[in-house]
């Protein structure tokens, strides 16, 4: 919690992470997709992004008509989104507590790979749902890594995991799971699953961003044949209900 309070936003993962600018722009095709799942799911009031960062997503949020709020570790990111105005508390969920049992849907933009304890954060946000409220958490599943992986170690265990562009990003990222295995752990929690949507890619420019395009054109064409086996997605939105 210390490295992400003062360390994370200076670009530690990837220094262009340590650009405001940036990541909002490569990231509005994720930002977009966790905004139609909260519409599809018909979410009426409070909203509030954990893990917000820069402020993208909440921007996008409260643009669409949300009464999305933010709530984020880091000093930096805090302090530029208070600058543009939005509401951004710091720390995480149990800053919120006098909030407890008044929030429609919580929002995780790629925050769940990066955590250390899933079970700490998913009881927060669990205490602070309303009745039936939503969980919509984006982030990296495993099955698209594990085939990178064999890959670019021509099948050698031993060799360590490159970068992948952020990917394999130790200590940053510290699980890449399955989906099986994410709604295994958050069901866990007093959750139950609504939806599984296969996330479009990013939009980083060059020819990363032709194969992020080219990628995402045979994701769908996967998705809609092969559903939840087809094993190029390389990051999911999940939509999760607070359950009696």
């Amino acid at each position: 919690m210390e490295a992400y309070r003062t360390e994370y936003a200076k670009g530690r993962q990837d220094e262009r992470y340590g650009d405001p600018e940036w990541w909002p722009k490569v990231a509005r095709p994720y930002f977009m997709s966790v905004i139609k799942a909260l519409k599809d799911h018909d979410v009426q009031g409070p909203v509030v992004d954990c893990g917000a960062g820069w402020g993208g997503l909440l921007a996008l949020m409260r643009e669409n008509g949300f009464d999305a709020s933010g709530v984020e570790l880091s000093d930096d990111q805090v302090a530029y989104a208070r600058s543009r105005g939005l509401p951004m508390e710091q720390g995480d969920l149990t800053a919120l507590k006098a909030r407890d049992g008044t929030i429609s849907a919580i929002t995780l933009m790629t925050v769940f790979e990066h955590l250390t304890n899933h079970a700490r954060l998913l009881a927060d946000a669990r205490r602070l749902l309303r009745d039936r409220g939503l969980l919509v958490t984006l982030h990296p599943t495993s099955a698209c890594y594990r085939i990178a992986a064999q890959v670019l170690r021509l099948g050698n265990r031993q060799k360590e995991l490159p970068d992948l562009d952020g990917s394999f990003a130790a200590p940053w990222h510290t699980i890449l799971p399955s989906i099986e295995a994410t709604i295994d752990l958050v069901s866990r929690a007093g959750f139950a699953l609504r939806a599984v949507y296969p996330a479009p890619q990013g939009r980083r420019g060059g020819l990363v961003g032709m194969v992020q395009l080219g990628l995402e054109w045979t994701n769908k064409i996967g998705w809609s044949v092969f559903g939840r086996r087809w094993p190029l997605v390389t990051t999911h939105v999940f939509v999760f209900q607070k359950t009696d």
